[in-house]
Parts: structure tokens; sequence; C-alpha cells
């Protein structure tokens, strides 16, 4: 089954430490098959976020599961192509936001 996160706010040294629990706590859910985070509504993710993202990644294939990421904007786009990050990622078209479920906040 496929899990979805949207994610609203900036991405920072601040906020990253809760995006990593949300994060671990859906991927580990034995539902979640593949993890889709939508980017959609974050202007900015600094260099704690792209470790998190990292993470999660590793965690997933780990795990036997897949993490992808859907909306990156132009700043978030631009930090992992300058780090040479975005190749590792699954990227996939914007998704549509079911049950009208509210993004995670992350500021």
């Amino acid at each position: 089954m496929e899990c979805r996160v949207w994610l609203s706010g900036r991405i920072t040294i601040d906020s990253s430490p809760s995006l990593r629990a949300l994060l671990l706590q859906r991927l580990e859910s034995p539902d979640c098959q593949s993890l889709t985070v939508d980017f959609r509504e974050v202007p900015y993710v600094d260099t704690s976020g792209l470790a998190v993202l990292v993470e999660i990644l590793k965690a997933a294939r780990t795990q036997g599961k897949t993490f992808q990421l859907s909306g990156l904007s132009e700043r978030p786009r631009f930090l992992l192509e300058a780090t040479r990050l975005l190749h590792l990622f699954r990227e996939v078209g914007e998704m549509p936001r079911m049950n009208h479920s509210p993004p995670e906040n992350l500021q």
C-alpha cells in the first residue's frame, strides 16, 4: 500500500527532527510499502533536511520499501542537484490530496 505525506513550510535544522520522526513512523507502518512525500508547499530545505531524506531513503531500502519525492520546487530541487543527491531519489508527479488532509506544517 502507498503512504503519502504532504509537507508545508521550510525544512531546517529546527524542523528536521520532527520531519524525521514523522517519516520514520509512516515508513515503519506494516501497511506502508511505498512512501511518497509531496514538497509542493516547501519553499526551502537546508542540509539537515537533506540528511533526513537520505536517512529515510536508506531505511526504506533496508526494509525493502520505496521512498519517492513529489512536487519539488526550485530551491529544494537545486539543493538536491547541487549536492548530487537528486539522482538517488525517485520522483513522481504531483499527488492529489485525498480526504482533504492538511499538509504537515514544519514550522
